[in-house]
């Protein structure tokens, strides 16, 4: 079953500066959404499939506690107060859609997937295992391409919400994408702001421990995180994790992350992104690497 996970410790303390960061920016389109329509795909799930899936679901979890709302492109289900859920729902998973719409998708999943909400890590994985059969590996949550679910504990914040977004996007619009920047970019949004109508992520509690590794000289060369496979991602002795979201926050802050994304989905012929990064870079990753290291281990403001 293909999961996109959470792997790392994330406390209260983060998640709730995640949630103030992300909720007190106004939710709307930046202008350029506005002037240019997104191409949305055409199996998108439609309005009425989505509220005769959220009936569904609401009639077979009557009695049970659950509130279910509907916020395009998905269904909602949350075992929280319905006020809570659908704050959820309108506040940082609209504003994280939209955010990321207007960056890097241009079409929207091309399934109905559900999100599940889960107040507290006992609930989330009584939830996993009653309704897919699952013993999450993670107490955080995972993306169940399988089931067509998201299924998470909300209560260490909206950064675990975020990140398992990403995944069906990136599913839709960039197949090919090696686990690397799947987990990169999603990790990358575990504590998202806004920044001049674009979503921008913050330095988060990945970064202590990408310097330790730096500094031990135990993380390997940039060429074999980029060349990793699938299993050598998920695998890796080293924080591949935290390796791929760096990487990706220091393009962010050179203004070239977007442009990174767009180079590598257009390149047919190198699927380790290696081609697209130089490109962007305007050298290669040789001589970029030494200058990139530096940059990590001086870089400041992780909530950890």
């Amino acid at each position: 079953m293909r999961r996109a996970r959470l792997t790392s410790m994330c406390t209260q303390q983060i998640a709730a500066s995640c949630c103030r960061e992300s909720m007190t920016k106004p939710l709307v389109l930046i202008a350029c959404l506005a002037a240019t329509p997104l191409r949305i795909a055409a199996a998108e799930p439609s309005v009425d499939e989505l509220t005769v899936r959220r009936s569904e679901l609401a009639t077979r979890l009557r009695g049970q506690g659950f509130t279910v709302v509907v916020e395009p492109p998905f269904v909602v289900i949350g075992d929280e107060s319905p006020g809570t859920v659908k704050h959820h729902a309108a506040g940082i998973l609209h504003w994280s859609i939209r955010l990321l719409e207007a960056e890097y998708f241009e079409a929207r999943p091309g399934k109905l997937i559900e999100i599940w909400l889960f107040r507290n890590e006992k609930t989330y994985r009584q939830g996993a295992k009653k309704f897919f059969g699952d013993e999450p590996d993670t107490p955080y949550g995972y993306y169940s391409s399988e089931h067509d679910a998201m299924v998470m504990n909300i209560g260490p914040g909206a950064g675990t919400l975020v990140h398992e977004v990403v995944h069906p996007y990136v599913e839709a619009n960039f197949p090919a994408a090696p686990a690397w920047f799947n987990e990169g970019l999603a990790s990358l949004y575990e504590r998202p702001s806004e920044k001049k109508g674009h979503i921008w992520g913050l330095p988060n509690w990945r970064l202590p421990n990408l310097k330790k590794q730096i500094n031990d000289h135990t993380l390997p060369d940039l060429a074999k995180l980029l060349g990793t496979s699938r299993d050598e991602f998920y695998n890796a002795e080293f924080d591949a994790y935290a390796y791929a979201r760096y990487l990706l926050l220091y393009l962010q802050e050179q203004g070239k992350l977007t442009e990174f994304y767009q180079k590598f989905v257009a390149d047919k012929k190198d699927r380790t992104g290696r081609t697209a990064l130089e490109a962007v870079l305007g050298e290669n990753v040789e001589t970029f690497e030494p200058r990139w290291r530096k940059w990590a281990v001086a870089l400041k403001g992780d909530n950890h």
